[in-house]
């Protein structure tokens, strides 16, 4: 046995000292000793093992890791993951990429190249604008404040200068209401010793027209052969009566009211009369006739588009007569000045038609306030 070397084989197992877990043939045959695999790759079962929850080490364990794995060190250059080839290959493809992206970009339409221009200038003036926000909101802070104390400032001048110069013109224009004309009114009534039943009639009478922005008339009947009359002072009252409704219907005081002298009418017709005094009747709102029976027949017409409470020629104005019963002749006795009157500009106006006479005077004759024992 010792001529197929059995003592160098126990000499080389005293070095590597005992191994228990791992017997050894002695045998000194060389056909007994184990032989190794021709091939890395072992040979498998078709059939694959199923693992349990908990690995059970097999000798064609598929888990173990490189170290323990002979087939991953034996694995052939072909399949290695760090290859010069496979390294050359990513290398190639990166290139061919970049290639592509390069020529995409070069390959754009204008109209592409000049979307993306116009998104570069917007995003350049965003931040542009943004930069410039916050001395545009400090400089209009400053404007502000700016406007704010000039605005002050004026506000203080002009109060300076109503306080301490108050002008005429200024309380001239103040409103005129109803509380001042009602005082005005029966301050002219104690004024000039007229009745308060008198004088309640025209202060009724003008603030009606006010509120319902119609026309009234009123008729002031005077007696010129009485020994109490007193020409200059009736013609006060009434004119301070009609500058005073004047003001109360148009709130302003510096429009006098329209005066008509019927002594020096010119006009030969209704339409002549009515043209001459519309504008001036609708700027004061107040029109004075005097002696209304001095008024011919041919123009006498015309007061009925003046004094139509539903369709007036001017609304909100208030149309005053005169009237000198002396003038008028009647042989029967009337009941009242109203009828009197009535009767009287009939026969003066006989010349208008019985057709028209009665609407007439019925728009006329529609306040009468009789001041004969008083003036």
């Amino acid at each position: 046995m010792g001529r197929y070397g059995l003592n160098a084989v126990r000499a080389r197992n005293e070095r590597n000292g005992p191994d228990t877990e791992q017997g050894h043939d002695e045998v000194d045959n060389v056909m007994s000793k184990l032989a190794r695999p021709a091939s890395p790759v072992p040979v498998r079962n078709k059939k694959n093992i199923r693992r349990n929850s908990h690995d059970i080490n097999t000798e064609y364990s598929e888990d173990d890791s490189d170290e323990n794995n002979v087939l991953s060190k034996s694995s052939p250059p072909a399949f290695s993951l760090y290859s010069d080839e496979l390294y050359a290959s990513a290398n190639a493809t990166f290139q061919q990429s970049d290639a592509r992206s390069s020529r995409n970009v070069s390959q754009d339409t204008p109209e592409q190249r000049r979307i993306n221009t116009s998104a570069n200038q917007q995003t350049r003036s965003h931040s542009q604008l943004r930069q410039k926000l916050p001395k545009e909101k400090e400089t209009t802070s400053c404007q502000f404040l700016l406007q704010m104390l000039l605005m002050l400032l004026t506000a203080g001048i002009a109060v300076f200068y109503i306080g301490y110069y108050p002008s005429e013109p200024t309380k001239m224009n103040s409103i005129y209401d109803k509380i001042s004309f009602y005082s005005d009114i029966m301050d002219l009534g104690e004024k000039y010793k007229v009745k308060d039943t008198s004088i309640l009639q025209v202060r009724t009478g003008v603030a009606t027209i006010f509120e319902k922005q119609d026309t009234g008339s009123f008729i002031f009947a005077y007696n010129s052969k009485s020994n109490s009359f007193n020409p200059t002072l009736f013609n006060s009252f009434v004119e301070d009566l009609a500058a005073t409704a004047s003001r109360f219907l148009r709130n302003d005081s510096d429009n006098l009211y329209a005066v008509v002298d019927t002594v020096k009418l010119k006009m030969q017709t209704e339409k002549e009369f009515m043209n001459k005094y519309e504008e001036a009747v609708a700027r004061t709102g107040v029109m004075l006739v005097k002696d209304v029976d001095n008024v011919p027949s041919e123009i006498a017409m015309a007061f009925h588009y003046y004094c139509d409470e539903y369709s007036p020629l001017v609304r909100r104005s208030a149309i005053f007569f005169t009237l000198n019963l002396a003038k008028c002749s009647n042989n029967s006795d009337p009941k009242s000045t109203h009828e009197y009157i009535e009767k009287c500009l009939a026969k003066k106006w006989s010349n208008v038609g019985e057709d028209r006479i009665g609407p007439l005077l019925t728009r006329v004759v529609n306040i009468v306030v009789d001041v004969t024992s008083v003036i």
